[in-house]
């Protein structure tokens, strides 16, 4: 697997890059849609030799199962490891970038750890399934900006808003962990929708796939900082929103 898990994991940035830096209203989203979204495109664009080892190792599971694993086995992993709910993001402070990642339990630092372990043939199959399961799915969280920036409100858990005037309210991190993406796939077919992604970003990808997982969580973060957080109305780093705030029109189109 080691020859593959670089191009596998560059294929990965990609697909997530291609969910959270589109214009208009085409912003991340990792709800299980989002992440099985994640799922399709790198099955896509696999090269032969890493499709083989993908598929040694899953076996009939696609990459767009694997990549909702997380969420769907929380309890489960809870068990076998206290602290993995902490694995979902890294919350660095709006103000100052400080990193919040006691004793290495946060996103960035599990993914190198169980990149390793993906590569490692002196483990055993099961727990390198795992392994590759858990990569696919924090590599399209810290691709959620919400999941790395953080203003002293879990991930914009605390901030209540308004899509336009008199729509329902939905906390600011709901928009972007499932509300967009819901907006924009509409009635799509999660594998017509990635298919579009695809088609429309080809001449992209070869500047997507570049970086590693530092600088892939660093322009998160600043897309977090500048634009989710900074284009917010009324936005102070550090201050606790006590109010519902509406979106302005262009919010959305980064």
């Amino acid at each position: 697997m080691q020859v593959s898990t670089g191009m596998f994991l560059r294929l990965l940035l990609f697909v997530s890059t291609v969910l959270s830096t589109l214009h208009g209203s085409n912003a991340a989203a990792w709800g299980n849609l989002g992440h099985r979204i994640t799922g399709l495109v790198a099955e896509e664009l696999l090269t032969p030799p890493a499709k083989r080892n993908v598929e040694a190792l899953l076996g009939d599971e696609t990459l767009a199962d694997a990549a909702t694993y997380m969420d769907t086995h929380r309890d489960e992993m809870r068990e076998r490891w206290p602290e993995s709910a902490k694995w979902h993001y890294d919350n660095r402070e709006v103000c100052g970038g400080k990193l919040n990642c006691r004793d290495g339990n946060c996103a960035t630092q599990q993914i190198e750890r169980f990149l390793r372990l993906m590569a490692d043939k002196n483990i055993s199959r099961q727990q390198r399934v795992v392994a590759l399961r858990l990569v696919v799915h924090m590599i399209g969280d810290i691709h959620q900006p919400l999941h790395i920036a953080d203003n002293h409100d879990r991930g914009g858990n605390d901030v209540w808003v308004r899509m336009y005037s008199g729509a329902e309210r939905r906390r600011l991190h709901e928009v972007f962990d499932t509300g967009l993406i819901k907006d924009n796939i509409d009635h799509q077919r999660d594998y017509i929708y990635a298919s579009k992604l695809l088609s429309q970003n080809r001449e992209q990808i070869t500047i997507w796939q570049k970086g590693d997982v530092t600088h892939w969580a660093d322009e998160s973060y600043h897309f977090g900082l500048n634009k989710v957080y900074g284009s917010l109305p009324g936005f102070t780093c550090g201050r606790e929103e006590s109010h519902t705030i509406t979106l302005p029109a262009d919010y959305l189109r980064f």
